[in-house]
């Protein structure tokens, strides 16, 4: 399976590289090459021509990460999401304060449900 990477905004690198103005921050690109330097690895991307400092990009898991929330508001595109997690830890449910990246997606699913898309992850979400 090919690697998959997002561009997170960076410019820096230790040694040269091609200049990141054909990146989009947020898209997701796949690597075609990857060339280790030492100090710095060189990806090369599929459709974008040269090489780019890896520290550029976060790598996307094949998984999607699924979480379920509480909230008080309703989602809205284009805006950061402030919402509860709920995880289970020995058992115990444990609620952790969340502030998202900006939602792409919103599905309703009725009874005050929504599926919230972000950058990086899906919400389950129930506000109340």
């Amino acid at each position: 399976m090919a690697k998959r990477v997002r561009y997170n905004g960076g410019t820096q690198s230790f040694y040269g590289c091609s200049e990141p103005t054909k990146l989009v921050i947020g898209k997701e690109y796949e690597v075609i090459r990857s060339n280790d330097r030492g100090f710095q690895t060189d990806y090369t991307l599929k459709g974008v021509d040269g090489e780019f400092n890896s520290v550029w990009f976060d790598e996307i898991s094949s998984e999607d990460k699924v979480y379920m929330a509480i909230a008080h508001k309703v989602p809205v595109i284009d805006e950061r999401y402030s919402c509860y997690k709920i995880d289970f830890v020995n058992g115990q449910l444990k609620l952790s304060c969340c502030s998202t990246s900006n939602v792409k997606e919103i599905n309703y699913m009725g009874n005050n449900i929504y599926r919230v898309t972000t950058r990086n992850s899906v919400y389950i979400v129930s506000v109340c």
